[in-house]
């Protein structure tokens, strides 16, 4: 495998924001790190307000600043930091080499606009294509996006289309320039579940025959499993735990970790309620001093109120598997440290 190959679309290396240049203020989002390559998938997985979002958007230069303030970090994005980058550069990226799927569909597509004129207005403004040129082009993208009808459809307006087909609509606007690296952010959120599965599966199809490189955002760890290949589980503004999807689902370590996936339903027969986590996110003036999650946590000690636990490696080969925790692997610590924790 050469270095162009294994170097990554993307590497974030210790990216912490905050909304608020006040010294006291915790960072919303904390020396964050990650990175996803060519053709590979990684999903951040966490509770509603942890942080996934915002780090999306940080990424795409779409957070006002102020109130937004980056405390440090980079975001290495084809040999250039994206958070360094002017206006217009970021302006030549988006929509170009770097993509996005917002979260809801109806909102994100212009009510004043047909279809057809809002996926050729990407492909003028990136490729310098005429207007026939650039209509043709979208009807293209809506074809591989399976809409029926697709000819029809370029002159439909949004609010004429159901939520699965606005959703096809909003993944061929990210596609039409074939970019290096696709932001899903919660995709298939107002979708029921047979259009995720559509959604799903036309997503992974088109990334395979383009080698994109996808960062998808969810709470739902049956997507996760499904399309992931490295996943980032994030706690409050941190990452708690990070690898391969195996390794994750095979062997969580993280408490939090390891309480969500308790708390997925089954589908055979069940046995006893399902596993919860007691408390709430803390809110982002009010951010624990040390690790995060020890107000929630069943096994917490001193040390994990005093300091944060670094993020460190469970496993042989590097990257495949990292916990910010002071009790993993859970296997190394013998019972009786937990359950002092626990007392």
């Amino acid at each position: 495998m050469t270095d162009a190959v294994r170097r990554p679309v993307l590497a974030v290396e210790g990216f912490s924001l905050k909304f608020s240049r006040a010294a006291d203020m915790p960072n919303l989002v904390d020396d964050v790190s990650f990175s996803v390559e060519a053709g590979k998938t990684l999903c951040i997985v966490g509770e509603s307000g942890c942080g996934k979002s915002v780090t999306s958007l940080a990424l795409m230069g779409l957070l006002p600043s102020p109130p937004a303030v980056r405390v440090a970090g980079t975001a290495r994005f084809e040999g250039r930091d994206l958070f360094t980058l002017a206006e217009r550069e970021l302006a030549d990226l988006r929509g170009n080499r770097l993509s996005m799927i917002f979260q809801e569909p109806m909102t994100s597509l212009n009510p004043a606009f047909t279809i057809g004129e809002q996926i050729a207005e990407s492909i003028r403004r990136h490729r310098g294509a005429s207007r026939q040129a650039a209509r043709e082009a979208a009807l293209e993208m809506l074809e591989r996006v399976r809409i029926p009808a697709p000819r029809a459809r370029l002159d439909a307006w949004p609010h004429e289309l159901s939520g699965g087909m606005r959703q096809r609509v909003m993944i061929a606007m990210a596609l039409a320039n074939a970019p290096r690296l696709l932001i899903a952010d919660e995709p298939t959120t107002a979708l029921d579940v047979t259009i995720q599965a559509q959604v799903l599966a036309l997503v992974r199809n088109l990334q395979a025959e383009t080698g994109t490189a996808m960062i998808l955002i969810t709470h739902d760890l049956g997507v996760v499993a499904e399309v992931a290949d490295h996943v980032a589980v994030m706690y409050a503004g941190r990452i708690v735990e990070y690898g391969t999807a195996r390794e994750l689902f095979d062997d969580p370590q993280h408490p939090y970790t390891i309480g969500l996936m308790g708390a997925i339903p089954s589908t055979g027969r069940r046995e006893g309620a399902l596993a919860t986590i007691d408390g709430s996110v803390p809110s982002p003036e009010r951010m624990p001093p040390g690790c995060r999650f020890a107000p929630r946590c069943p096994f917490a000690a001193e040390r994990c109120v005093e300091a944060a636990p670094p993020r460190r490696a469970v496993s042989a080969a590097p990257g495949d598997h990292e916990v910010a925790c002071w009790f993993a692997p859970v296997e190394q610590f013998a019972a009786p440290p937990l359950q002092q924790a626990h007392a």
